[in-house]
């Protein structure tokens, strides 16, 4: 038993890196097995597909970066202070991480995450979830603001950054700055 559980762990190890390294498309079963040292078998013994190992690898990054915002941001500090700060972090931690990146970019994966009820809360979602209902509590929220509409501003962000590269030339930084305290400005008293 301990055995195939040590397997399981080097077929995952070797998936993260691999992912990591190469993305989802530029990754097959094959070198993930390679790496991992066992048979190709030995995969399906434990993961249907490719998809399947990813999901859990994209689990374990998704969970890594909600808490690192957690712990390294003080959730009660000023949000217009506060959230161009975690902003900043969670597009930097999509910029270094091709497993998220492969959420982020990919829309196929994005619906195969979506429609995974063990993946739905996502980093984004997760973050902006936890200021929001920090924010209600410490009555910083205009009034008449769903929190399904706080998430749909928040989103188009996402949007924005997908693409970029189509914006005219410029400060893209202050751009998103600017995106950001629009956006705080409406939704905050």
């Amino acid at each position: 038993i301990f055995d195939m559980k040590e397997k399981q762990q080097k077929i995952f190890d070797a998936a993260q890196k691999d992912f990591q390294e190469s993305g989802f498309k530029g990754t097959n079963i094959a070198e993930i097995t390679q790496h991992a040292g066992v048979a190709v078998g030995t995969f399906y013994r434990f993961y249907e597909s490719k998809e399947e190992v990813f999901f859990q690898v994209y689990a374990a990054e998704n969970e890594r970066v909600k808490q690192e915002i957690v712990t390294t941001n003080d959730l009660t500090e000023d949000p217009r202070t506060l959230f161009p700060k975690i902003m900043t972090q969670l597009l930097a931690d999509v910029k270094n991480s091709l497993i998220l990146q492969d959420w982020y970019t990919n829309p196929k994966l994005k619906r195969l995450i979506k429609n995974n009820p063990n993946l739905q809360d996502d980093f984004m979602c997760h973050t902006v979830s936890q200021l929001v209902k920090q924010w209600q509590k410490d009555d910083r929220l205009k009034s008449g603001l769903s929190e399904s509409r706080v998430h749909q501003l928040f989103e188009a962000l996402v949007v924005v950054d997908n693409h970029q590269d189509e914006l005219p030339d410029g400060n893209y930084e202050q751009l998103r700055e600017d995106l950001v305290q629009g956006i705080l400005d409406r939704i905050l008293k």
